[in-house]
């Protein structure tokens, strides 16, 4: 990764997760320490699935991926997520270019899940959160 990409990262207040195939995950700061909380196998279990993300999305199985978690209401953004089902854990996010890579931002994180339903109200938060960060942000690569 070059300094400009760094700089990139730290002026959206991310921190890269993952990358492969000139593709990148990245996670907003604010859910750093719940993605960190994480059981180490359920992490290298979602690492594993975010390096098969930057290779093909569409390689993914569903148990891996949901591609269509819905859309953001203000920006109309598809919420996608990551998704553990043995760990009962999905990570909210978005694709979007930040400095010129196809990149995956996590936005938030469902951890502590009962079901592997998602949690309607965790979905809402979630993409409240994507218009959020595309308001403070903008819709252009970064």
């Amino acid at each position: 990764m070059s300094a400009s990409e760094d700089d990139s990262l730290e002026q959206i207040g991310c921190d890269l997760l993952a990358e492969h195939s000139g593709a990148q995950v990245v996670i907003k700061r604010t859910m750093r320490k719940v993605y960190d909380a994480l059981e180490d196998r359920a992490k290298g279990r979602f690492e594993a699935v975010m390096k098969r993300w930057c290779d093909n999305p569409s390689h993914l199985t569903t148990e891996m991926f949901n591609p269509n978690e819905g859309r953001s209401p203000r920006h109309n953004v598809m919420l996608q997520a990551f998704k553990n089902n043995s760990a009962k854990a999905r990570l909210y996010g978005f694709a979007k270019a930040v400095s010129n890579r196809k990149s995956f931002i996590i936005i938030d994180a469902d951890v502590a899940k009962k079901q592997n339903k998602a949690d309607p109200n965790i979905l809402k938060r979630a993409k409240g959160r994507v218009d959020d960060f595309l308001d403070q942000y903008g819709t252009k690569d970064k």
